[in-house]
């Protein structure tokens, strides 16, 4: 047997010697090892909710906004039904917000009259204030060309 082969303790049949194998195995150990704590540091910075700009129209309240969206599916465009429901409630509670900093902190779905409302809740910072905006899928228009009109 050749002289460099038996100083790195190998043999002709290609079996390593016991500490080199050690080593291996020692390096896959602590790579899953990086790599177990590397997604567990992930995992944990994940559940933590971010700040975001939003910005459009939000209602102080959750019931404020189902009717501030109501109005806009019975045809009404933003401002007309955020002042409409201010009206109705005799305070400002709906309107247009520039870009603000928020956390979104949930999602409310609702179905009434067949519409469905799908509601985004979000909390504002920094006054640490709850404010509501939405989508309303459906529409309380006749539509122009109803099958009795037909």
């Amino acid at each position: 047997m050749p002289n460099h082969l038996a100083s790195a303790g190998c043999v002709r049949t290609g079996i390593q010697a016991p500490g080199r194998a050690l080593r291996i195995m020692g390096m896959v150990f602590a790579l899953a090892g990086i790599g177990f704590i590397a997604s567990a540091l992930t995992t944990h910075a994940d559940d933590q909710p971010y700040p975001e700009r939003v910005r459009g129209f939000f209602c102080n309240a959750k019931q404020d906004s189902l009717d501030f969206l109501r109005a806009q599916a019975e045809g009404e465009n933003e401002e007309i039904a955020a002042n409409t429901v201010n009206k109705s409630i005799g305070k400002f509670s709906c309107a247009y917000y520039l870009p603000a900093d928020a956390i979104y902190t949930g999602e409310h779905t609702i179905i009434q009259d067949g519409i469905v409302y799908k509601l985004h809740s979000f909390m504002f910072l920094p006054e640490k204030v709850e404010r509501w905006s939405g989508t309303a899928f459906g529409s309380l228009q006749q539509p122009t060309n109803a099958k009795h009109d037909v």
